[in-house]
């Protein structure tokens, strides 16, 4: 398709001319991005009939009719069709060349082939001759990059065109445009507001700034939010906020009162989890003193919860947080519909039926440990995987687990090897690294020459891209050395949090130099002096912060007035399940000191 070529239009008159046209357009009862007037089709309106009466056609008319039937196909989710008229449509104006193009990328994304989509929108110069087609190709802009998991260039699009809609259309393209604010993080902010040129896109990104940086405190945003609002009385966002900010004094009013803490109060991970828990509330209260009130119940022992979970419905909470030990989450579960909001400190295993329901499960789950590691192991490049994993059932199921979701991701699971709790590592690193073959052959070799200092270098096998390692430093102290002797120094590593105990100790830690792991940011970038230094102790500490900071929210998860919550164990998000998933920090070992780990892109 030739590319159309319009002359440029400054920022401040494409704004007047579009002004002007929706202004004509309301004189004649039409709203933006309406075709009627381009598009002056009459009579059966059905797909058949204008695929029909095409046929009896020829030119504009003809391309006119196919294209409208196209857009009824992709109405009803019948794609391939729709591409199939699209395509049958051969036009001559400039006009109805931008209208197709468009219309062929938006089957394409529909049909989640992104770059098709794109490479059509690439077809159109920004056009200016109808403010419709300026409308309509900022918005597929926007969403063509959103679905390519590109927030940053999505927000840039449709900062473009949130100032001119109203209505449920200006509604829609708001809450896109917040939804992608809130996926980015504070440094792709600051990069995104340094290069900002326009009023629009400056008030967008500096409202994501001032309202994220109070995150984890309602009602900071809700006092941010007001004096954005009078820095940026003349943005869109100022004269009509995105649903879910609008909805932030109504979550805090609808916020429990009264919370019920059942944790086995007499172990080091349910003391851990209760200091995590107060220090969130003590932060709360300096902020504002409508923090709610604590009840405690100590589940310490409990080999039935429901008796424990009675006494605290009866105490009048609003909301219970606990229990923490799976078997208990379990019995809740099978209890059916709950009579308090309940955010369990784990995962069952049964998956929780559809529905609203009142079971919220949030826990440190390895599995999204696992998810974490694939993430990093598969946008650095690799392919084929190995695992090294302790020798017993725990570990089995979550190396089957790596297997099955690197699999399903579409790399090659080629070799694994288990080892016991201490001893000698070397067999292990020889097994998965096939060194046993290599010595092997040089032993059939020896066997069969009449001289025996034949000289030999051990050959790793070569369809490994990296090593999954489930080990906590001590044993890594040894593997990863044991992997550098046996020529596999370039091969590498990641590894579970468990990896890094949170010691700062260079001279001893050199020896996990390399290895990648992710891990909560508490362990990483946000370093509370208040959490212990202990890793296992600091990450419970940091999930009970996040349970507390949590509290407010999950209704609004639930309504999906909040998409994440930059926690202290990760970024969190609730899936439709009602399960809390956490997305962990990045890091890396070097010269002995576990640092954030940078990632191209972000």
């Amino acid at each position: 398709m030739e590319n159309l070529n319009f002359p440029d239009f400054s920022l401040s008159s494409m704004r007047v001319y579009i002004l002007l046209w929706l202004l004509t357009l309301a004189g004649c009862g039409m709203s933006p991005g309406g075709r009627d007037a381009a598009d002056p089709i009459t009579g059966d309106d059905s797909i058949a009939s204008l695929l029909a009466r095409a046929e009896a056609v020829d030119g504009a008319e003809a391309a006119r009719l196919r294209m409208r039937a196209a857009e009824r196909l992709l109405a009803e989710g019948r794609l391939f069709e729709a591409a199939e008229a699209a395509q049958s449509a051969t036009v001559a104006t400039p006009e109805l060349q931008v209208r197709l193009a468009l219309l062929r990328s938006r089957i394409s994304l529909a049909a989640s082939d992104n770059a098709a989509a794109m490479a059509w929108l690439r077809e159109i110069a920004l056009p200016d001759r109808g403010a419709d087609y300026f409308i309509d190709y900022y918005l597929l802009l926007g969403d063509i990059n959103q679905a390519m998991a590109q927030a940053r260039q999505a927000v840039v699009a449709w900062a473009e065109i949130t100032g001119l809609l109203d209505g449920a259309a200006g509604d829609d393209a708001r809450r896109k445009t917040w939804a992608a604010l809130e996926s980015l993080s504070g440094p792709e902010l600051e990069e995104m507001a340094a290069s900002a040129t326009s009023y629009e896109l400056r008030g967008w990104i500096e409202l994501a700034r001032v309202v994220g940086s109070v995150q984890h405190s309602i009602p900071r945003q809700i006092d941010s939010l007001t004096s954005w609002r009078r820095a940026w009385e003349q943005h869109s966002g100022a004269r009509r906020l995105p649903g879910q900010l609008r909805q932030l004094e109504a979550a805090w009013a609808d916020r429990p009162r009264h919370i019920a803490l059942i944790l086995p109060l007499r172990e080091a991970a349910g003391m851990a989890i209760q200091q995590g828990f107060l220090a969130g509330y003590y932060e709360a209260l300096a902020v504002s003193r409508e923090a709610p009130r604590i009840s405690l119940f100590d589940s310490s022992g409990a080999g039935d919860i429901r008796p424990i979970y009675q006494r605290a419905v009866a105490a009048g909470v609003d909301l219970i947080v606990g229990p923490l030990y799976k078997d208990l989450v379990n019995q809740l579960l099978a209890a059916g519909e709950l009579p308090t909001p309940t955010l369990a400190l784990n995962y069952t295993d049964e998956d929780p039926p559809p529905g609203d329901g009142r079971l919220f499960q949030f826990a440190l789950a390895p599995e999204d440990e696992i998810d974490a590691i694939i993430e990093l192991a598969w946008r650095a490049g690799h392919r084929n995987a190995a695992a090294i994993y302790p020798a017993n059932d725990v570990f089995l199921r979550l190396q089957d687990i790596f297997a099955e979701r690197w699999q399903a991701r579409g790399g090659s699971f080629v070799s694994s090897a288990a080892y016991l709790d201490a001893g000698n590592f070397t067999d292990v690193v020889k097994s998965v690294l096939d060194i046993d073959a290599s010595e092997a052959r040089l032993q059939r070799l020896r066997d069969i020459l009449p001289r025996s200092n034949v000289e030999f270098t051990p050959r790793r096998r070569q369809d490994i891209d990296f090593i999954f390692l489930m080990a906590n430093p001590q044993v890594g102290r040894q593997i990863k050395p044991a992997l550098d002797f046996y020529y596999a120094d370039d091969l590498p590593v990641f590894a579970l949090p468990s990896i890094y105990d949170g010691f700062e100790n260079p001279a001893l830690n050199r020896d996990l130099d390399g290895i990648v792991f992710a891990d909560a940011p508490s362990m990483l970038l946000d370093r509370n002096p208040a959490l212990a230094a202990s890793g296992a102790e600091r990450r419970l500490q940091a999930m009970g912060i996040d349970s507390f900071r949590l509290y407010p929210r999950l209704q609004q998860f639930l309504r999906r007035q909040v998409t994440s919550l930059r926690g202290a164990t990760g970024e969190l998000r609730m899936e439709r399940d009602r399960r809390i998933h956490r997305k962990l920090s990045p890091g890396r070992f070097d010269n002995g000191i576990a640092a954030p780990l940078a990632l191209p892109g972000d």
